[in-house]
């Protein structure tokens, strides 16, 4: 039998569901060089996510990851990646997630393997950044944003092990030629309607309120064009703690009487054509580490309004693929979003200026050659 000579890498991720970390991994794994590295994945079984990840052709083993806190289950579920890691002749771990960080320095450390920390959260309510107290466990620890990387600052700089590698999308898939009228015809919004768009999952970070209040705002102070404006909303609620968020948000666009302007479409495996039909982008959200949303959205040529916060500011350029303004004001949103209204070569402007941007920093290629270049280098190392 003949070995394989490729380097066999072990992912790592706790998670059931799909959102936006799960698809950042999907789009490194499916793009990965399959020539050079095997690509093997413990992760739940049986769940959403495990089931993306088999279609790719990889192969996973089922793992659950209970709290280290509770120490219950974490001595198996070692053994068990032992196991996956002596089996496979496993060259390198790549934790996706917090609670794998720990099982996957723990069980590298026993084959004298290096491990890879990807880390795609701001923390920024936490007391006790758990990764920067034991940064010390990984080989290298790759962030998706300077905003996520500062967690690991030290004396006003980052450690050599630290590098950020933002997010990458499929310029391909997302481009300017996606036809809007298959999402606009299913909705039956009109081609004379400028549709404003959010994408999101639910949760009471994404500042969806704040994104009705200025829909609000726009519709009160839009006289008679508010016939031609219409609110798209994208996604649904993922985890069970937001279960309760999609009765919440449709109950708040009754109250503040916007609901027949408002489309909920649920969630959608249709992406680039959702943002084919929206007209302007907008991310609302308190924080984002490296929202993938606006990278898809600049990817098919839409001008953006999202919050200046987090690793947001790393990604829309102010003024010029889009506009940045305050957390939490609703007035700025609407002031913005009614800018890219009245001038609609503006808008295509940005959108324009967004689609280079995303193909010169934020294609998926160049975030694959990125990450595969730090395995070697670890490797090289070891």
């Amino acid at each position: 039998m003949i070995k394989d000579a490729r380097i066999s890498i072990l992912f790592l991720h706790e998670a059931e569901q799909v959102s936006g970390a799960e698809n950042s991994l999907m789009n490194l794994v499916s793009r990965i060089d399959r020539t050079k590295f095997n690509p093997i994945f413990a992760c739940p079984g049986g769940a959403p996510f495990s089931d993306k990840i088999k279609k790719t052709g990889v192969e996973v083993y089922p793992v659950a990851y209970s709290r280290i806190r509770g120490l219950v289950g974490v001595l198996p579920t070692i053994k068990k990646l032992r196991g996956i890691i002596k089996k496979n002749d496993i060259r390198l771990v790549h934790s996706n997630s917090i609670r794998t960080h720990i099982y996957g320095a723990m069980a590298a450390r026993c084959f004298g393997i290096p491990i890879v920390w990807h880390q795609r959260n701001l923390l920024t309510d936490e007391r006790i950044d758990p990764d920067r107290l034991f940064s010390f466990l990984p080989d290298r620890i790759v962030c998706n944003s300077r905003a996520v990387a500062n967690r690991f600052l030290r004396n006003g700089s980052l450690p050599a092990k630290v590098r950020v590698v933002h997010n990458g999308v499929d310029t391909k898939i997302f481009n300017l030629s996606v036809n809007p009228q298959k999402v606009r015809g299913e909705f039956g919004i009109g081609s004379d309607k400028t549709v404003i768009g959010i994408t999101s999952r639910f949760n009471i970070y994404k500042g969806h309120e704040a994104f009705f209040r200025a829909a609000k705002l726009l519709l009160d102070n839009a006289a008679n064009a508010a016939d031609r404006l219409c609110f798209l909303v994208v996604g649904g609620p993922v985890f069970d703690k937001d279960s309760s968020r999609e009765r919440h948000l449709m109950d708040f666009t009754e109250k503040l009487k916007i609901r027949d302007k408002v489309i909920f479409t649920g969630f959608r495996e249709d992406m680039p054509e959702i943002y084919a039909a929206i007209d302007i982008c907008v991310l609302a959200s308190e924080a984002e580490a490296c929202g993938r949303v606006l990278i898809e959205a600049m990817a098919s040529g839409k001008a953006l309004v999202a919050t200046d916060s987090g690793g947001t500011p790393e990604l829309v350029k102010d003024n010029e693929t889009g506009f940045l303004v305050k957390l939490a004001d609703p007035q700025a949103l609407a002031d913005k979003i009614a800018v890219l209204v009245g001038d609609k070569d503006l808008a295509g402007k940005m959108g324009r200026a967004g689609r280079r941007l995303v193909e010169e920093n934020f294609s998926i290629e160049k975030n694959v050659a990125e990450i595969q270049k730090i395995y070697l280098e670890v490797l090289e190392g070891r």
